[in-house]
């Protein structure tokens, strides 16, 4: 059988390279080769190693740099348990917070207001005592500090036709905090007219030691928007029609005592 002309090949590399090692120039030569030949091999694996892959022009150069999620954590969209706390009518949780003038109001740090959006105490379940933590802190946020009247307000409230009237009816006709105390109006509690998913009826209960039945209640629809409860105005500037409600002691449900 004829020889194959690569093992010829490969044979007469090896003995042309055998016998260069037994001539002084040619062993120096072939030293050179070698030496270039590892040089060109290291500098190509390096090349390979290290070179940025081709991700069609999105290289690690091209990347934009993470951005931090604290603020999306902070004032992103709420999502509050619906069940649990959510669910009572009176979370074991309730402690009071103190506004402006000695004026307090119930919270929750399980039903709400959970976090806070744009600085505001926001984020309440989508449950009936998430809407009526939410109606009384929206009625008696105007007594919040930290923000104006009209800040808070335009916060609490959802857009519609008769929100900036009522925004600025009550900005100019706010009773002070003093007045209150002095009349002995305070938080009491709140009874729910109706509740869906999206709209509920809640009655804010305050007390009123000089009415007939010691108690007044505020009717405030509440409108599920963007992922929380907001009160919502009649389009002719009006929080409600009619006139407040008398409930009596057992009416409602009770907040408890408040530390105000």
């Amino acid at each position: 059988m004829a020889p194959s002309n690569r093992n010829t090949n490969r044979r007469s590399f090896g003995a042309a390279l055998k016998r260069g090692w037994n001539s002084k120039p040619a062993g120096i030569a072939a030293i050179v080769v070698l030496v270039l030949v590892v040089i060109v091999v290291l500098i190509s694996t390096l090349l390979g190693v290290f070179a940025p892959a081709n991700n069609g022009g999105q290289g690690t150069a091209g990347k934009p740099a993470p951005t931090s999620s604290t603020s999306a954590a902070a004032d992103g969209p709420c999502d509050v348990p619906t069940t649990g706390q959510a669910a009572q009518k009176v979370p074991t949780d309730i402690t009071w917070h103190a506004g402006r003038g000695g004026i307090t109001w119930p919270v929750s740090a399980a039903v709400g207001p959970t976090k806070k959006v744009d600085g505001f105490a926001a984020c309440f379940a989508r449950t009936r005592t998430g809407a009526a933590l939410a109606a009384t802190t929206g009625y008696l946020g105007q007594y919040d500090t930290g923000h104006s009247v009209r800040e808070l307000l335009n916060f609490y409230i959802a857009d519609s036709a008769g929100k900036a009237t009522f925004v600025a009816q009550t900005v100019k006709g706010q009773t002070a905090p003093s007045d209150l105390r002095a009349q002995g109006i305070s938080v009491a509690g709140y009874s729910v007219e109706s509740f869906t998913k999206t709209t509920a009826v809640v009655d804010v209960v305050l007390t009123q030691p000089s009415g007939a039945t010691g108690y007044f209640a505020v009717p405030i629809t509440m409108t599920w928007t963007d992922t929380d409860w907001k009160m919502s105005v009649l389009d002719n500037g009006d929080l409600f029609s009619g006139n407040p409600l008398t409930p009596a002691e057992g009416d409602f449900t009770s907040w408890g005592d408040s530390d105000g």
